[in-house]
């Protein structure tokens, strides 16, 4: 049984497959206990990215922390600059058709390894491109400085919000700057209060604009279970 949100004493991430702590496969992995296809391993790094053993797309890498801790926990911590910096870096010198960048929360939305991890996936996701606003941006003071969010109608979601960072110009200064950070933790606790069933927050990063690095920023907060939202 999936997790749900809100419940008291239980987060998104808990009773997911993996294992916790030292003993989840992620953190083997990077203990050198089971064996992985590297992509980046520096020491001293608070982050590392390997290959995921998925064969859905040409490309599919993980960003994990180092140090144990949930996909909630990575996302409101500041080691996220680290994961998606690595995330963007890897994606631009493994990813030339492109790429996106993702997380799952929750059973309800595919995520299987409770030991928090980014998806680095090559190709960009037409449902998320595709996306039609509805309505007006939003901004105020519960979203904090700078940021605001307009809700879009996104294929097979029931749920889609866009937040953007007015102080980003392109994607690579929204997910390498300060922008993604605040997105994300404004994005999570909206998500609480509405999804259920798990959550996915998603950004695409196009290598088609070279004047537009990463082409338009923004971060997707998509509800919902759907496997089609995954990729």
């Amino acid at each position: 049984m999936s997790a749900q949100a809100g419940e008291p004493g239980r987060g998104p991430s808990d009773g997911l497959g993996g294992g916790s702590g030292s003993g989840s496969t992620f953190s083997r992995i990077i203990a050198g206990e089971l064996p992985a296809k590297w992509v980046s391993n520096e020491p001293g790094s608070r982050v590392v990215c390997f290959y995921n053993r998925l064969k859905w797309a040409r490309v599919m890498m993980l960003v994990v922390p180092r140090d144990y801790m949930t996909q909630e926990e990575l996302w409101l911590d500041d080691v996220l600059k680290d994961a998606l910096r690595l995330a963007v870096a890897t994606g631009e010198k493994h990813c030339p058709e492109g790429f996106r960048v993702l997380s799952n929360f929750g059973r309800g939305a595919h995520q299987s390894q409770s030991h928090a991890h980014i998806h680095v996936v090559s190709g960009v996701a037409d449902n998320i491109a595709d996306a039609k606003p509805i309505g007006e941006w939003q901004s105020g003071e519960s979203l904090g400085e700078s940021l605001k969010v307009q809700r879009h109608k996104v294929e097979s979601a029931p749920h889609a919000d866009l937040y953007r960072d007015d102080l980003s110009s392109t994607q690579f200064e929204f997910l390498t700057g300060e922008g993604a950070p605040r997105a994300a933790a404004a994005a999570i606790k909206h998500a609480k209060s509405f999804s259920r069933a798990g959550y996915r927050l998603k950004a695409n990063y196009s290598m088609e604009a070279a004047e537009q690095r990463g082409g338009p920023p923004g971060l997707f907060l998509l509800g919902g279970g759907q496997l089609s939202l995954y990729v």
